[in-house]
């Protein structure tokens, strides 16, 4: 599926969504189906050209049954299997995710730390982060040993670089210039 097809299953399904004022609950929902869809007998059993497609509905429908999910998700699940694009799910999560987080004045960014930080720590930085850019930050946190110390922040495609790796290599490019210079 192309991002514009993927981009408007999500608009159609942030639209309902909030029309029942559920846009984060079915987020969640949606972020729960994609852990599900990742198994990989049942991903492979979903995929299959072997299973009908009645087969197929009636599995969907199981499976989000005993899932607990609201009606909203239920639904846009049984369209997509419908329609055969299960496989396309993480594309269009992505598109409703961003729309989500657009209507609730938020971004995602990832902080990579090298080694882990506590709950405070990833607060402060948070908080900061807020101030800059004008919005609720959701960070996600990656442990990469590669930093040897220090931060890196990537909001909105924006790199925020803290690193002593960084500053290492500026310290490096700086005495390299005075060198040649002499």
């Amino acid at each position: 599926m192309n991002g514009s097809l993927a981009k408007r299953y999500a608009r159609a399904l942030a639209s309902v969504a909030a029309e029942d004022t559920r846009l984060e609950q079915v987020a969640e929902e949606l972020e729960q189906i994609v852990k599900w869809l990742s198994e990989p007998e049942l991903a492979a059993a979903l995929a299959s050209p072997a299973l009908a497609m009645t087969d197929r509905e009636a599995l969907v429908a199981r499976v989000t049954d005993s899932l607990a999910l609201s009606t909203t998700t239920k639904n846009f699940l049984r369209l997509l299997a419908e329609k055969n694009r299960l496989g396309e799910l993480p594309g269009i999560v992505r598109a409703y995710q961003a729309l989500v987080d657009q209507a609730l004045g938020r971004v995602r960014g990832i902080l990579r730390v090298a080694t882990p930080i506590t709950d405070t720590v990833v607060g402060e930085i948070t908080s900061t982060l807020e101030a800059i850019v004008g919005k609720t930050v959701l960070l996600k946190v990656e442990v990469d040993p590669a930093l040897i110390a220090g931060v890196t922040v990537e909001i909105e495609g924006q790199v925020y670089d803290g690193s002593a790796r960084t500053q290492l290599a500026h310290v490096a490019r700086a005495a390299a210039r005075a060198r040649a210079a002499d």
